[in-house]
């Protein structure tokens, strides 16, 4: 499938479109302008690939196609840099909630460039590397959330990250688990702590009120590890539901 793009500085690119295994889809694009069209590279574009996303909803452009891990295994790296480092490589996460309106355009961090597409290392892009990469890739995340198979395409590659996603909950929930026994354990020395002074009475100086006695001061760090203690169990029943 071809689509034809307009970015918002106004270039104008087309794109052929396919789907990958894992529901990846795949553009491979062309710069459309008075010379003619003239290849640009390939941009592989998905959802978040963290198998437990921090932010939901983030999309991944991958630039050149092939492995998703190791860029010097890609193919067809897009060249859209400077003359001393005209590919760009690597990946960017992208949040959409972030188009606004029909003008907005992403803000891509630290995007890295290189004189070749694989075989030498890399270097900080320049700001207009940055700003005619961000302009091609906000359309292409627009093209792409915006087509009739996205459910599907998002649906099939969650289902790739699955084991992943399995393993990386299981994991987190144990973490969670061994915070809330060990903070647990720190509430019990507390309170016995708490207990054994209130046993006690020893003269206080008048200078001292009620809050400041040593009793309450362990109270109120009691009270805060419960809190804490709370917050980790209804993380980790959020998690494991």
């Amino acid at each position: 499938m071809t689509e034809t793009l307009k970015t918002a500085a106004g270039r104008t690119f087309t794109a052929e479109v396919t789907i990958g295994e894992n529901g990846e889809a795949v553009y491979d694009v062309k710069r459309v302008g008075q010379m003619g069209a003239f290849p640009v590279g390939t941009f592989v574009i998905h959802p978040d690939y963290h198998a437990l996303p921090e932010v939901e909803g983030l999309v991944n452009i991958q630039f050149g196609g092939g492995s998703p891990t190791d860029r010097h295994q890609r193919t067809n790296v897009p060249a859209l840099g400077s003359a001393s480092l005209p590919y760009v490589i690597g990946h960017q996460l992208v949040n959409p909630a972030g188009l606004v309106d029909e003008t907005s355009v992403f803000r891509l961090r630290g995007l890295a460039g290189a004189s070749t597409g694989t075989g030498t290392s890399s270097g900080d892009a320049t700001p207009n590397t940055s700003a005619r990469t961000a302009d091609l890739v906000t359309a292409l995340v627009r093209n792409y959330l915006a087509r009739d198979d996205y459910d599907q395409l998002t649906a099939t590659y969650n289902a790739s990250l699955a084991p992943q996603h399995a393993a990386a909950i299981a994991e987190k929930a144990d973490e969670l688990s061994c915070k809330i026994m060990s903070i647990g354990e720190r509430i019990a020395e507390l309170t016995k702590e708490r207990d054994e002074l209130s046993a006690t009475t020893t003269p206080q100086s008048a200078d001292i009120t009620p809050d400041m006695a040593p009793a309450a001061q362990l109270t109120g760090q009691i009270t805060t590890l419960q809190f804490t203690m709370e917050d980790l169990i209804a993380e980790r029943a959020e998690l494991t539901k």
